[in-house]
C-alpha cells in the first residue's frame, strides 16, 4: 500500500510539472500553446490532448490549444492566428498595420507570412491570408509578445500588395512620429510609395 502511495504521489507531482510547463509558456502567448511549444519545453504533445479531454485546454486549431482560464487579450485574435501556423507564421501586410498601430486600414482577413516550405494547415484557413515568402530575421520583430514584420516590411509588403497609398504614407508619418523609423527609411518608402503611385497613374 505504501508503495502505491508513493507512486501515486510522484505521478501527480509529474503530472503538476507538465501542467505548470504548459501554463506558463501559454501565458508567454496570450494563452495559447502548440504542439511545437510542447516539445520545445520537453512536454510530449501528447499531453496537450490529454489535458484538452480533461477540460482543461481548448483545441482551437490542429496541435494549436487555448488555456480557457487565462482572460482573452486585446490582440487574441493575432495570437490565435499564429497558433494555428504551429508558431511559423508571422502577422503582416495590412494586419501588421493593425498590430503597428498605424493608419486606419480593417482588412478582412488576417495576414499572415509563413515559410515558403510550409505546409498548408487544415481547418481555420478561411480567416486568413497566407503569403509564402521567407522571411530575413531584421524583417520580424514582436509587438506585445507578437511576431510580426518591422514597420518597413510592412510597407513595403502592402504597397506590393495594393494598399491605399494614402493609408501608407499616413503610417510612414506615424512610425516616424513615433521613433519607429529613421528618417532616411522613411524618405526611401515615400519615394517607392510616390513611384507606384505615379506609374499606377499612367496605366490608368
Amino acid at each position: 500500500m505504501l508503495v502505491c502511495a508513493y507512486s501515486y504521489y510522484f505521478d501527480t507531482l509529474k503530472h503538476m510539472n507538465v501542467r505548470d510547463r504548459v501554463f506558463e509558456r501559454a501565458v508567454e502567448q496570450h494563452g495559447y500553446i502548440t504542439t511545437r511549444d510542447a516539445r520545445a519545453i520537453g512536454v510530449d504533445p501528447a499531453q496537450l490532448r490529454l489535458m484538452a479531454a480533461r477540460g482543461r485546454l481548448e483545441r482551437v486549431g490542429r496541435g494549436a490549444f487555448r488555456v480557457p482560464v487565462l482572460p482573452r487579450t486585446r490582440h487574441d485574435d493575432l495570437a490565435e492566428a499564429v497558433a494555428w501556423t504551429l508558431g511559423r507564421g508571422v502577422v503582416s501586410d495590412e494586419s501588421a498595420l493593425v498590430l503597428h498601430e498605424l493608419s486606419d486600414v480593417n482588412p478582412s482577413r488576417i495576414h499572415l507570412t509563413v515559410p515558403r516550405a510550409n505546409h498548408p494547415r487544415g481547418a481555420g484557413g478561411e480567416l486568413y491570408r497566407l503569403h509564402r515568402r521567407d522571411l530575413a530575421i531584421g524583417d520580424v520583430t514582436e509587438v506585445d509578445d507578437i511576431p510580426v514584420t518591422t514597420v518597413a516590411r510592412t510597407v513595403r509588403d502592402c504597397l506590393a500588395g495594393g494598399t491605399d497609398p494614402y493609408q501608407l504614407r499616413l503610417a510612414l508619418d506615424q512610425a516616424e512620429a513615433q521613433g519607429e523609423l529613421r528618417r532616411d527609411e522613411a524618405r526611401a518608402l515615400r519615394t517607392r510609395i510616390d513611384a507606384r503611385s505615379t506609374n499606377s497613374g499612367r496605366r490608368a
